[in-house]
């Protein structure tokens, strides 16, 4: 019994589990690069995290490379090239519980994408997505798996139009559906997007040059969209970051459309339909960029970058039930950046590449955070 409670202890108080960062492998880890894509996977109880694309040499074409790490070894391996989908950054990935799915982004080359790739860890290949029927290219927009399909929707097709068009992709038959713009939030890009359980919500961003407060879920077994509450909702803003803890959606920080820096939470909840402020004492400062994951009991907020650039190296804690934040640790954290991502892994946060101070200063290490 004592020796069960002594382990107990140093379970709760080791720095390995409480407030404390620890790097992961760089061997054979993907080069160095921003606006990238991240998921986590849990393959045969090995927890895994997948890298793909991005930014990674001040030239184009941009990377259509990736790599898969794996914590229980802390070891990088390199996913293939063949069959991959072309380089491309921005673009969102999704996990199905099998494959990995990418689809759109920004070529680089004056050209936003309607193509995508499916991943299989498992075999260690990739399959293109259908182009029948597919949505047209576009970059900055939702991309949610619903649990047998994905939502395409959103974002902008061009350096000045955004769409409000969308669609519905099915893996199994690779085919592709057009969803309802009837009753459909305006054309934008830069929204948050989650799925709920049953719909797809999406909040804010920015429609033809203006940036909205607005939202709407959708519901794919009908095909119907239903608006939210914009009541108490948050100031119109872009480059926020949110996170979803299966009930709540949480907005925190971004700009404001004088590109001002802001420093302020809500939270939606989809059972009321209602909208509330969260505390500002020992909040993050103001910045845009920012990652933020849902732990199972706080949202975490890190990174990002103030409206000059410069990356921010600082976080902090959200715990809803109290109303409450907690600073992050500063001791062992990584260099400050932007342009990274970061994953929940069932216990830890991982922050993965991005960018630093000036100039394609880019990374290719990682961090895990245990909260």
């Amino acid at each position: 019994m004592k020796t069960r409670l002594l382990l107990t202890s140093l379970l709760i108080t080791s720095p390995l589990f409480a407030d404390s960062w620890s790097p992961i492998s760089v061997v054979n880890a993907p080069t160095p690069r921003t606006a990238h894509s991240a998921v986590f996977t849990r393959i045969d109880g090995t927890d895994q995290m997948i890298v793909w694309g991005g930014q990674d040499s001040g030239t184009l074409p941009f990377a259509n490379s990736g790599g898969r790490w794996k914590r229980s070894t802390n070891k990088w391996t390199p996913t293939p090239t063949d069959g991959a989908p072309s380089g491309r950054e921005g673009h969102p990935a999704i996990w199905t519980g099998h494959e990995m799915i990418v689809w759109g982004g920004d070529s680089g080359s004056d050209s936003f994408l309607n193509t995508g790739g499916r991943y299989d860890p498992v075999q260690d290949s990739w399959r293109a997505t259908s182009l029948t029927g597919a949505p047209m290219g576009r970059f900055g927009h939702a991309l949610v798996w619903t649990g047998d399909r994905a939502i395409v929707w959103g974002g902008a097709t061009g350096f000045v139009g955004v769409t409000n068009t969308g669609a519905l992709y099915d893996s199994v038959t690779d085919t592709w559906a057009p969803t309802t713009t009837t009753g459909a939030p305006s054309a934008r890009t830069g929204q948050a997007s989650v799925w709920t359980g049953s719909r797809m919500l999406i909040w804010g961003g920015i429609s033809n040059g203006t940036y909205v407060n607005d939202g709407a879920t959708y519901d794919p077994r009908t095909d119907t969209w239903t608006p939210i509450s914009s009541t108490g909702a948050p100031s119109p803003r872009l480059f926020f970051s949110y996170a979803w803890d299966s009930t709540n959606l949480f907005i925190w920080g971004g700009v404001d459309s004088n590109f001002r820096p802001l420093a302020d939470g809500f939270i939606y909840n989809t059972i009321t339909d209602t909208w509330k402020k969260v505390a500002r004492t020992d909040s993050p400062s103001a910045r845009l960029g920012a990652t933020a994951v849902w732990s199972g009991r706080d949202f975490i907020v890190w990174g990002g970058s103030d409206a000059d650039g410069n990356p921010i190296g600082t976080g902090s804690k959200y715990n809803s039930p109290h109303d409450k934040w907690t600073p992050m640790t500063l001791t062992g954290a990584p260099a400050p950046r932007s342009g990274h991502t970061a994953i929940w892994d069932g216990s830890r946060m991982v922050v993965w590449g991005g960018s630093g101070e000036c100039c394609n200063n880019w990374f290719n290490d990682g961090f895990s955070y245990h909260p």
